[in-house]
């Protein structure tokens, strides 16, 4: 919640908000102690209607079953200035606050609220606890000054940004970097597989619900276990030495990479998991093509994200060889 506020001293002037004639008439000649009350009762009214509509939006947040009733209120929420000149509220939420009450309202309403909802004192504000995670984690909405439309959901203690979410132009964007640096190397140390498996599905659960519930466009990166995923690599150049080192150590590991079609390479691995490194172009225009990474399994439940977490020797060879394989996240927002 954000910081209880002083009260500064009013200077009342008389408003245009009541008919001039009558004002004029009524205290005609001069601004009188009457007049100046009656235009400060006036402000103090509308100072109070705004409070209680406020209120009824609040309401429908905590207690509706509608989902666009649920996203209509939230963006209301994160965009309403509830003081007034006349009325200071010193109790009151923050913009981020309310990104967090959403979600897991969202999630409620899927019944797959996994995530807990906690109140920090000392910090003043909302913020998301993970079971199993518990506070190695500390989630909570950033607002950057300079994207104010949208919020960054972060991990406060390392300050990884896991994604951004943008109400009004309806899209949600996952940064690979964050995903890489606080699940993959940080949560690799501390937690076991199945434990940053329940929170990676919870983030994807995430990008799901606002796909199927209000249309948005989601980028998942190496979240995404969809085979027709193409996680790009924010280098134009091949990586040549980086697929040769590959080719070295996965014989090592009793598998073996071999050349594909149109210069693809191609990793087999367990389970009929296929991994392939490939050039490929947006419509057919090979002057614009970047070097992608595919995974590709039968039941489309394996990301990248797993293949770095099930697979020792590839996720050293990735985190290893990151100048030349990171997986790109979309530029206009991180």
């Amino acid at each position: 919640m954000t910081k209880e506020y002083e009260k500064p001293t009013e200077t009342f002037r008389p408003t245009n908000k009541r008919n001039a004639e009558e004002t004029t008439s009524a205290y005609a000649g001069s601004l009188s102690t009457t007049g100046r009350l009656m235009s400060y009762n006036d402000q103090l009214k509308e100072s109070l209607k705004r409070g209680i509509y406020f209120t009824k939006v609040l309401d429908e947040l905590i207690n509706t079953d509608d989902k666009n009733i649920l996203l209509e209120s939230v963006m209301t929420l994160t965009d309403y200035r509830l003081d007034t000149a006349y009325l200071i509220f010193p109790q009151q939420y923050s913009r981020a606050d309310y990104y967090l009450i959403f979600l897991n309202r969202l999630l409620q309403l899927h019944q797959n609220e996994q995530v807990i909802l906690q109140s920090s004192d000392h910090q003043n504000e909302l913020y998301h606890e993970f079971p199993g995670i518990n506070m190695e984690g500390y989630f909570t909405f950033k607002i950057d000054e300079n994207m104010r439309e949208g919020a960054y959901y972060v991990d406060k203690s390392t300050g990884a940004r896991l994604f951004y979410i943008n109400f009004k132009r309806q899209l949600i964007r996952f940064n690979s970097q964050a995903l890489t640096d606080l699940l993959v190397v940080d949560y690799s140390e501390k937690f076991d597989y199945k434990t940053v498996k329940r929170f990676e599905a919870y983030l994807v659960a995430i990008g799901k619900y606002f796909k199927e519930d209000y249309g948005f466009d989601v980028d998942f990166n190496l979240l995404d276990a969809s085979n027709n995923a193409s996680y790009q690599i924010s280098s134009a150049d091949e990586p040549r030495e980086a697929l040769d080192k590959l080719f070295i150590i996965s014989a090592d590991a009793g598998y073996m990479l071999v050349a594909g079609e149109s210069g693809r390479a191609v990793l087999q691995l367990k389970n009929n998991v296929i991994i392939s490194i490939l050039r490929q172009a947006e419509h057919a225009d090979l002057n614009n093509a970047s070097w992608v990474i595919k995974v590709h399994d039968e039941d489309h439940k394996v990301a990248w994200f797993d293949i770095l977490y099930q697979y020792e020797f590839i996720k050293d060879w990735y985190l290893d060889n990151l100048t030349s394989l990171a997986i790109k996240s979309d530029e206009r927002f991180f």
